[in-house]
């Protein structure tokens, strides 16, 4: 089997969760982690109002979990979306418990992963303020959000994740974007039309 564990890099998401099913390899949780432990930091970060230990501690919990619970993964069904229904009830979770602190000066290098217009005269001074807009809004609102526009799920997916009605996530959606579009009125109002679609 020379070779192998080179070949993990070329398998689908869904053929690694089958590879560490039915032989319990390792290995391919490591291939799942190199591609996805970054995205999942930035998107628990986002949810944690930029707390990096917290956040580093949901990433390493949530492969914990895909190790215990790959045995309950559909392999007809998208990974990406599984994963992502388990990072969201943790965020929910972690909420409940109240087991992070608000966004501080210390992790104001969040990528949020919106890309606007190229004007740079105030390019630093709108991601501030793109960031506390997204902080501030409510839960059941900003994890809808986050998962559609940093993370560019479907509304149909975002929908399973979080086991509502897509009515409810546009409704949530819309809610959200018109909450943001309002904070960042001075930086080019017709932009958040743009960018912030529903479909």
């Amino acid at each position: 089997m020379f070779g192998f564990k080179k070949e993990f890099t070329s398998f689908s998401d869904e053929a690694l969760m089958q590879l560490l099913s039915t032989r319990n390899c390792n290995d391919a949780l490591t291939e799942l982690h190199a591609r996805y432990a970054k995205k999942l930091l930035g998107f628990f970060m986002r949810m944690t109002n930029g707390n990096e230990l917290k956040s580093q501690d949901l990433v390493q919990d949530l492969f914990l979990r895909l190790l215990e619970k790959h045995h309950f993964f559909d392999s007809q069904k998208r990974f990406y979306s599984w994963m992502y229904t388990i990072a969201s009830n943790m965020v929910k979770t972690s909420y409940r418990e109240k087991s992070f602190i608000d966004f501080d000066e210390e992790n104001q290098n969040i990528e949020y992963g919106i890309h606007w217009s190229d004007n740079q005269i105030d390019i630093s001074v709108f991601h501030d303020t793109l960031k506390q807009a997204i902080n501030q809004l409510e839960e059941f609102q900003r994890l809808p959000f986050v998962l559609r526009y940093m993370e560019e799920l479907s509304v149909k997916e975002i929908a399973e994740i979080l086991e509502i009605s897509e009515g409810t996530v546009k409704s949530r959606l819309f809610y959200a974007t018109k909450k943001i579009a309002k904070d960042l009125n001075e930086f080019k109002p017709e932009q958040p039309g743009k960018e912030f679609k529903l479909s």
